[in-house]
């Protein structure tokens, strides 16, 4: 199975055997809380999944076999990360700025379905992956079809939340609001980028390492 470099640099990785990963966007000279700037450091790093993703999809399109072991990895940790302690974070802060009040309540209205929807797309690309593993016959372009979907819409709801609705988030709440928030957010270390588990992520890792020294 061969091996891919999706191309993207880390180029915030400090090279010494530790992965470090900064993220740049909206949090450079604000006092913001650190829920808050956890989301949006997850951000960057599931930005830097799919962009790795969506380098395999391009292989995939070319006829050329992808490694499938990398790819479901990524889905792993998207299935696991962002679908069980990201975005459930993320509601509960949509929910307070609801309950405040707020103009733009269909921003967050909208967010909140889009994550049941995100879950769905991920697990529907994930059952093509693992239908080609078992060698069941599928079509190719459904198959890329399935990916590119997950990977447009991911960056679209990210978008939307990075735009508006954390800008809304940090006018409208408090410090008390963000420590209630924080007491009832789901609490996980990042199984790749903050404590990372190289057992159970091999290829990722692997992948990631390679592209810290190139």
């Amino acid at each position: 199975m061969a091996s891919y470099g999706a191309g993207s640099r880390l180029g915030n990785a400090r090279d010494d055997g530790i992965l470090i990963y900064h993220f740049r966007r909206g949090c450079e000279g604000e006092n913001m809380h650190p829920i808050m700037a956890r989301l949006t450091q997850d951000h960057a790093r599931l930005t830097q999944v799919l962009t790795m993703l969506e380098g395999l999809l391009d292989r995939f399109h070319e006829g050329v076999e992808p490694d499938y072991e990398l790819m479901n990895e990524l889905l792993e940790y998207m299935n696991t990360y962002a679908d069980v302690v990201h975005h459930p974070t993320e509601d509960l802060i949509y929910q307070r700025v609801l309950e405040k009040g707020t103009e733009r309540h269909d921003v967050f209205e909208i967010l909140i379905r889009q994550h049941a929807g995100l879950s769905q797309v991920t697990k529907r690309f994930r059952k093509s992956i693992e239908g080609i593993l078992n060698e069941e016959v599928l079509l190719r372009e459904d198959v890329e079809a399935n990916g590119r979907e997950l990977v447009a819409v991911n960056r679209a709801h990210m978008a939307l939340e990075d735009d508006e609705a954390f800008p809304i988030a940090r006018e409208t709440l408090t410090n008390e609001d963000w420590n209630a928030i924080e007491a009832l957010a789901p609490v996980a270390d990042d199984p790749v980028f903050g404590n990372p588990d190289p057992q159970r992520f091999k290829a990722l890792y692997r992948q990631l390492n390679e592209q810290t020294h190139n």
